[in-house]
């Protein structure tokens, strides 16, 4: 570890392939970034207060003799919680616990009991509800802003792992899910569709990957989903993969430590994505990589990204041999790599350096043709029996891929071209945003119907959640279905 780096926590990538359970994976979520990291640390928290003996009263305000009404009495059986108590009783003085685990929302009347009274609370909800000044710009203590009813059955069935030693398979999670409804019910559909898309021989597979899933320590589950066969063509943002080379190169992601604010930060080159850090050393580190490989380009002809991406993985195989890497995986596996938005991200600053110097030096410059990656994306959707879709975030690789629909319709007609109508034939999207925000990571499958990207008869599932605490679940899903 670097002398600037003392101090900072590392963070580990998330690997599914050393995770047999549910518990597994949320223990390991602790050393990720973002929802995982909050579900991973509220999990522990509640596990470590059960073997202290402090355990928690619970305050939840939902509706009686439901799943999640359930689960949350068993906990007091079980002796993981004092007692369950509606807000209103708890801000009346009953419950004696020092602790506190929130669940779902609560009146504003009764903010003031559950803000104060406890020496700790754990809030579990959707609505971004917590006690004034306890979450803040990039630090997120004990909160997991999800919808309970899928929060809950996962914190359960690891404290019954880490607490009993009965041990819960992501296939048993899946299972009981649906009957929980909301969110739980969308991620068990969503993994279903997921499954239906890679077990279908004739299906071509389209993933579209925005957010910051590799910052969030996700690289080694996209990893798993090219090695697994999962996905054909992926479409990404190049932040995410300039973030997933870090990695891919053996360098370290940090936690975000809030004793230090941005302008401190700043004066160290320590980045801050959120509530992990990115030094600027390992971004110089890639940017080497990236001139390196492009040393190999004599500049003669346009390239593009799907072609960069590629010289990438060919170098990671050859000089990373035992580490993995999204880039190294889509090389060995022939997943071409698309990046729509190339000069949005630290990789398309790198190449724009690198030109400079080549122009210094008399080079010829590395232009990059971005209709090479248009035709190559029509290619594929015209050549697909089955074409799906499987969209984490939103953003301009979600569009890209969609738009090649309408592209193929009016090269088709404005062009004198006999192509034929190509639309996607079911598809899978995870992202929190809701519709009425307007902007592209919640319109939804049913508004693309309208633009021809997707089949009317088609099996389209919406999973209206952050990606780090579902994408992990519904991999994980489908190597145990696969496995069995």
């Amino acid at each position: 570890m670097s002398d600037e780096m003392k101090g900072f926590e590392e963070l580990e990538l998330l690997d599914l392939r050393r995770c047999n359970t549910v518990g597994d994976i949320v223990t390991a979520m602790s050393k990720c970034s973002f929802g995982a990291r909050m579900l991973g640390e509220v999990s522990n928290t509640l596990a470590e207060m059960v073997e202290r003996g402090d355990i928690p009263v619970i305050v939840y305000d939902g509706k009686p003799n439901t799943p999640l009404d359930g689960l949350l009495k068993e906990m007091v059986v079980r002796g993981w919680a004092e007692e369950v108590l509606s807000p209103w009783a708890y801000s009346n003085g009953l419950g004696s616990g020092k602790n506190v685990l929130v669940v779902g929302r609560f009146p504003e009347g009764d903010e003031d009991a559950l803000f104060n009274r406890p020496e700790r609370a754990i809030f579990v909800n959707q609505f971004d509800l917590a006690k004034p000044g306890q979450v803040k710009d990039g630090f997120f203590p004990d909160v997991v802003f999800s919808d309970p009813r899928y929060v809950i059955p996962i914190i359960f069935a690891s404290l019954e792992d880490r607490l009993t030693g009965s041990r819960t398979t992501v296939t048993q999670l899946m299972n009981r899910l649906p009957n929980h409804g909301g969110l739980a019910n969308q991620v068990a559909e969503g993994a279903d569709t997921v499954l239906a898309m890679v077990e279908d021989p004739d299906a071509t597979v389209f993933l579209t990957l925005s957010g910051a899933m590799t910052i969030a320590k996700m690289g080694l589950v996209l990893c798993d989903m090219v090695d697994e066969g999962m996905v054909d063509l992926i479409s990404s943002t190049g932040a995410l993969m300039a973030h997933g080379l870090v990695e891919s190169v053996g360098l370290k992601h940090y936690k975000h430590d809030p004793r230090h604010d941005d302008v401190r930060l700043a004066e160290l080159k320590l980045n801050r994505i959120t509530d992990t850090l990115e030094p600027e050393t390992n971004l110089n580190q890639v940017a080497r990589v990236i001139s390196e490989v492009l040393e190999q380009v004599d500049g003669s002809t346009p390239i593009s990204p799907s072609i960069f991406n590629r010289l990438i993985g060919e170098y990671l195989a050859r000089r990373f041999p035992r580490e993995r890497g999204i880039l190294k995986s889509a090389y060995e596996r022939k997943v071409p790599v698309l990046v729509p938005a190339f000069t949005d991200s630290e990789v398309g600053n790198d190449v724009y350096t690198h030109n400079v110097n080549r122009g210094r030096q008399g080079r010829p410059r590395i232009l990059m043709d971005m209709e090479l990656d248009s035709r190559l994306l029509m290619d594929i959707m015209l050549a697909a029996k089955n074409p799906r879709i499987f969209t984490v975030g939103g953003g301009v690789p979600r569009n890209n891929t969609q738009n090649v629909a309408p592209l193929i319709e009016i090269t088709s007609e404005r062009c004198g071209l006999d192509l034929p109508t190509r639309m996607f034939a079911s598809g899978t999207r995870i992202a929190p945003d809701s519709p009425h925000f307007g902007h592209l990571s919640g319109c939804t499958y049913n508004e693309n119907m309208s633009w021809r990207k997707m089949d009317p008869r088609g099996r389209f599932t919406e999973v209206r959640g952050d990606a780090t605490i579902i994408l992990p679940f519904i991999v994980k899903y489908i190597m145990e279905k696969r496995a069995a």
